[in-house]
């Protein structure tokens, strides 16, 4: 393998074959399970067309989440598109799951946002910088478009509603912004290194003897520049998830839990693939959280989709009535003070996670995987949801919680007879658990295994450098509660700023129990000299993300076009 100077390979003298991104596969957590029994369309129209059993009205306050901002919707939803995507889903026959092919590799390496990299997905990325940061819309409020208004992204999924299509774009000003702090030097890689500033122009005549390191070597530069970059960007990702996103929605204790004690149920064989009870029924534990309407700026509130999906979209993004996907115009731009705690700001809250889903959901309009030309029916994502768990043959709810050692739910608790479908036992159930252990295993040996076969492990901070927490924040640390819990300000190595992973004080060399006049000014002199060396740090770094959660990375203005700025969480 050849390498450069800065630690990465020369690309293009070591390339895979073919073009396409890494692809997966799915499987089955519980592979001894029977199929729940087929009760076809009936009892799913009884479930989930308007006016059914999980039919919930407009959202309200009452339906409010105790503890889930609404930004965290969408960031779950990126999050899912992240690592599965099922381009040959049909419902109207069996399927086999694991002949299916899962369009995601199992890994959270954010592949929906660079698509295949800037040599296999050039239209994605931007040639006045070489193809290190991804395009935006001219005015910096929209993703960049065709002429016909496609947006450039990794994933069309991600523009199906305005708010995920935000979501995407913070990620991409985020990227730019790494790229531009890693130029400057005004920001390190992962490990603390300095990047060095742009060269010059390739000479256009280099001389006869020239190595081809040296034919390479600006090209080289720019394939570095990226690489780090994207490092910086992948590593805060799955950061967020770990320590902000999986505690809010599953509960510190239990993410805890499966941390300490590892796997239980799902067993990949060291060939890590998604569950189907967790692609099909466990991660859309969510859609409840999906309210009717959102305030989106402190301009507008609009509904999530039209009543009736037959209202065409307005060709003129300024007269947008709803928040579908497309084109978005500066004053429908996103302010995500609305939607995470963001300098002391009150977003609006997620709807609680109940086996109902606000009315707007029960009838789609055209959307990416929602056709035109389908009846009626097939338009409620309950019934597309109920239907697709038939099809992939998934078991009822009641044989898995007796698989896991849990009580089943009674008929009366349920609200139905007979075996209930799984996604709607787990919404049944909305204590989480179950979801909980799905998510988070899959999760922990998506990170830490997924990178095995290649030998390396590029795209995870948990199996590259576990202790590492992000560089870009001014509080680091685990976020508990809505808030970033800061790390010990003390560091392994005193040579200046960019160097050594932070330590807790009770690794921190010398620092021992002692008593004494002696003992105390020793004590009293190291705290002045880390006290300067912080001050130092901080100055030099300049942090750009004031928050180690996402809201470091949503707290972006509107009117920034190139530019992320974090707002400290309160």
């Amino acid at each position: 393998m050849t390498t450069t100077k800065h630690g990465f390979e020369i690309r293009g003298l070591d390339v895979p074959r073919g073009a396409a991104p890494p692809t997966g596969r799915f499987g089955r957590m519980f592979p001894t399970l029977p199929a729940r029994p087929a009760t076809g369309l009936p009892l799913a129209e009884r479930l989930g067309l308007p006016g059914g059993l999980m039919d919930g009205g407009d959202t309200t306050t009452q339906q409010d989440s105790p503890t889930l901002d609404a930004g965290f919707t969408f960031l779950g939803q990126f999050i899912d598109h992240n690592i599965t995507f099922d381009a040959t889903g049909n419902l109207g026959r069996q399927v086999d799951p694991e002949a299916t092919t899962n369009f995601r590799p199992p890994m959270l390496d954010l592949d929906h946002l660079y698509g295949s990299g800037p040599f296999a997905s050039p239209l994605l990325y931007d040639t006045r910088w070489h193809n290190t940061k991804l395009l935006v819309s001219p005015d910096g409020v929209d993703l960049a478009r065709t002429a016909g208004g496609v947006a450039l992204i990794g994933d069309p999924r991600n523009d199906e509603n305005l708010l995920l299509n935000q979501v995407h774009l913070a990620f991409i000003k985020f990227h730019n912004r790494v790229v531009d702090g890693l130029m400057s030097g005004e920001i390190t890689d992962v490990f603390g290194n300095r990047f060095p500033p742009p060269p010059a122009d390739p000479n256009p005549n280099p001389p006869a003897n020239a190595s081809i390191a040296d034919l390479l070597s600006v090209r080289t530069y720019w394939d570095d520049l990226f690489a780090a970059a994207q490092q910086v960007v992948r590593w805060h990702y799955q950061w967020i998830i770990v320590h902000e996103y999986l505690p809010l929605v599953c509960g510190q204790d239990s993410v805890d839990t499966i941390d300490r004690d590892g796997l239980q149920f799902f067993d990949p064989a060291g060939n890590p693939f998604i569950p189907v009870e967790f692609a099909v029924a466990g991660f859309r534990f969510m859609h409840p959280t999906i309210r009717s309407d959102y305030t989106i700026n402190d301009k507008h509130t609009l509904p999530l989709f039209p009543l009736n999906f037959d209202d065409p979209a307005p060709e003129d993004p300024h007269d947008r009535a709803d928040l579908r996907g497309g084109a978005v115009a500066p004053e429908f731009a996103l302010d995500f003070r609305h939607f995470f705690t963001i300098d002391g700001s009150r977003p609006q809250r997620a709807k609680r996670i109940e086996a109902k889903l606000n009315v707007r959901l029960l009838d789609l309009p055209p959307i990416t995987d929602v056709p035109a030309e389908i009846g009626r029916q097939l338009r409620s994502l309950v019934v597309r949801n109920l239907l697709r768990s038939e099809v992939q043959q998934l078991p009822s709810g009641q044989d898995i919680s007796r698989k896991i050692g849990q009580v089943p739910l009674t008929e009366a608790e349920l609200g139905i007879s007979g075996p209930a479908y799984l996604w709607y036992y787990i919404l049944s159930r909305p204590s989480c658990a179950t979801v909980a252990a799905g998510w988070a295993r899959s999760a922990r040996h998506r990170q830490r295994g997924a990178d095995r076969p290649a030998g390396r492990g590029p795209d995870s901070y948990r199996s590259t450098y576990p202790i590492w927490t992000p560089t870009l924040a001014e509080q680091r640390g685990p976020v508990r509660h809505g808030r970033a819990a800061p790390l010990s300000p003390a560091w392994s190595r005193t040579e200046g700023p960019g160097h050594g992973p932070a330590l807790r004080a009770d690794q921190h060399p010398g620092r021992q129990p002692g008593s004494g006049v002696r003992h105390r000014r020793r004590r009293r002199d190291r705290g002045r000299r880390h006290a300067r060396h912080r001050r130092r740090r901080r100055r030099a770094r300049r942090p750009h993300l004031r928050s180690a959660g996402f809201a470091g990375i949503a707290g972006v203005r509107p009117a920034a076009p190139a530019v992320v700025r974090g707002e400290r969480r309160q």
